[in-house]
């Protein structure tokens, strides 16, 4: 998965796209408030995901993946608002201020449940549209045996990294639920020909979209 920081650059790409198509650094710089040294690290660390391409000199886009989780992250947000201003009563800045946090705090699953809660609302309280959801990521945890579902992205704690590579799994595997392994709760998967056991911790942050 993205942190709170690469999602905010991201969902701050997408917006700037619809001013110029190759975004500057110096226009990300400002829309983020980050120093240029701080956004060209970042950059580089987004280019190297896969979530944006980046010409030196020239400026940044966005790619599908990129693009993809943008909305995602404004979708969070948007239906957090909407939330905050009708269910809470929030107003002004507080409602925009609250949303900016909440929505690097939930999971996709999470947020579909809160947007039926709200009853599919199409729009957020300043009439701003709420982009559809796209495919949802789960934890693998929740898959049922017999599912299947690509590897979309993982958490932010720093084993899980080196967990996968000692797996050899990366994201775009797919990734087939077998059985739970009679310890711990860990799960007996299918990736391509070869079958192995996740353990909990991974499975609860490895992250699927079902195919």
């Amino acid at each position: 998965m993205q942190t709170p920081a690469e999602e905010n650059y991201l969902k701050a790409l997408w917006y700037l796209e619809a001013i110029s198509r190759e975004v500057s650094l110096q226009a990300l710089a400002h829309r983020v408030g980050a120093t240029p040294g701080a956004v060209t690290i970042m950059v580089k660390k987004l280019a190297d995901k896969g979530y944006i391409y980046y010409r030196p000199y020239y400026g940044v886009t966005l790619t599908e993946k990129g693009r993809n989780i943008a909305l995602r992250v404004i979708r969070r947000h948007r239906i957090w608002e909407t939330f905050i201003s009708e269910k809470l009563g929030y107003t002004g800045e507080k409602v925009h201020e609250l949303a900016e946090h909440l929505e690097h705090l939930c999971d996709d699953e999470f947020t579909e449940r809160l947007y039926a809660y709200l009853g599919y609302p199409a729009a957020d309280p300043h009439g701003d549209e709420i982009p559809s959801a796209g495919p949802v990521a789960y934890p693998l945890s929740r898959l049922q045996v017999g599912q299947k579902g690509r590897i979309c992205g993982y958490g932010t704690h720093p084993g899980l990294a080196t967990a996968l590579h000692l797996l050899r799994l990366q994201e775009g595997d797919v990734i087939e639920v077998l059985g739970s392994f009679p310890l711990d709760s860990a799960l007996w998967v299918r990736c391509g020909e070869r079958e192995m056991v996740i353990p909990p911790t991974l499975a609860e942050n490895l992250f699927i979209d079902i195919v």
